[in-house]
C-alpha cells in the first residue's frame, strides 16, 4: 500500500506547511492552521509508508531523524494553536518549514538496520531524541526573539525544560538499547559523545539562572544551545548521506 510512490506524500506535506507559514503571515489563521494539519496528515501518512520501504514493515525508517523532526515541530505547533494564542505560530512553522526542506534534498531510502536496531528501546530513543530537539529549537526561536524584542524573556525557559526532560529519556532509554546491544551503556564515540555534551550543556542551562550574574543571560544559553544541537544532530545526518539505503 504505502511502497509506491510514498515520497510524494513528503512533498506534498512540505508544501502544505509552507502554504500553512504564508497564510499565518498574511493573518489568515484558520486558513494556516487547516493547511498546517493538512500538513501534518501527509506527513503522517509519508512516516508510516517509510515502515514499508524494505518490502516488511520495520519501526526504524519512521524515526529517523531528518523525517521525524519536522513531523514532530508541527505536531506541537497544532498543540501550541490549542492550548493558547496563535502569537507564535509564525516563528513555529518557520522552523518546520526550514527543517522540511532539509527532509526533501535528503536521501529517502532507508538504512538497513542492523539486529541491533531492531529493539522497541531503539525506536523510544530516536522518537524522544527527535521530540527533544523539536522543543530545543522552538526554546532558542522564542530566546532569540527575547533578545532582539527585548520582550517576554522567560518565554523560551518552558521549552527548554521540557525538552530537557524528554531529552533525559532519551539518555536513558538510549543507554539501555546501548547496553542490551552492546554490553555497555556508553562509549567514546562521537555518537554517544555529542549526546552527553548536549545533556550537560542544558542541565548547565537550566541551573545558571540560580548563580548571581547568569539569570540574564538564559535567553543566550537557549541560543547557543540550539546551535550546539544542530551541530551535533545534522552534522551526523549529513554524514549518514553516504550511507548505503534501499527503497529510495
Amino acid at each position: 500500500m504505502f511502497t509506491t510512490g510514498v515520497h510524494g506524500w513528503l512533498y506534498a506535506a512540505v508544501g502544505c506547511y509552507g502554504i500553512a507559514w504564508a497564510l499565518v503571515g498574511l493573518h489568515r489563521q484558520l486558513f494556516g492552521r487547516a493547511a498546517l494539519v493538512a500538513g501534518f496528515l501527509l506527513q503522517s501518512l509519508y512516516l508510516a509508508g517509510r515502515g514499508w520501504l524494505g518490502g516488511v514493515f520495520i519501526a526504524n525508517p519512521i524515526v529517523e531523524g531528518p523525517f521525524l523532526l519536522p513531523w514532530c515541530l508541527a505536531a506541537v505547533s497544532l498543540l501550541r494553536c490549542i492550548d493558547r494564542s496563535e502569537a507564535d505560530l509564525g516563528g513555529m512553522l518557520a522552523l518546520v518549514v526550514i527543517f522540511s526542506l532539509f527532509a526533501l534534498f535528503y536521501p529517502k531510502g532507508m538504512i538497513p538496520p542492523t539486529p541491533k536496531k531492531l529493539t522497541p528501546w531503539a525506536i523510544g530513543f530516536f522518537l524522544s531524541e527527535s521530540m527533544s530537539h523539536a522543543l530545543f529549537y522552538i526554546s532558542a526561536l522564542f530566546a532569540l526573539q527575547s533578545l532582539i524584542a527585548r520582550k517576554r524573556p522567560t518565554a523560551y525557559f518552558p521549552w527548554l525544560a521540557w525538552g530537557f526532560v524528554i531529552y533525559t529519556v532519551a539518555q536513558v532509554t538510549g543507554a539501555v538499547w546501548s547496553f542490551v546491544g552492546w554490553g555497555n551503556t556508553f562509549s567514546w564515540g562521537a555518537r554517544h559523545l555529542g549526546s552527553a555534551a548536549v545533556w550537560l550543556f542544558f542541565a548547565a542551562a537550566l541551573h545558571l539562572p540560580l548563580i548571581a550574574g547568569w539569570k540574564t543571560k538564559g535567553a543566550l544559553m537557549a541560543v547557543v544551545g540550539g546551535l550546539l544541537v544542530f551541530y551535533v544532530s545534522y552534522s551526523g545526518y549529513i554524514r549518514e548521506m553516504q550511507f548505503l539505503r534501499v527503497g529510495g
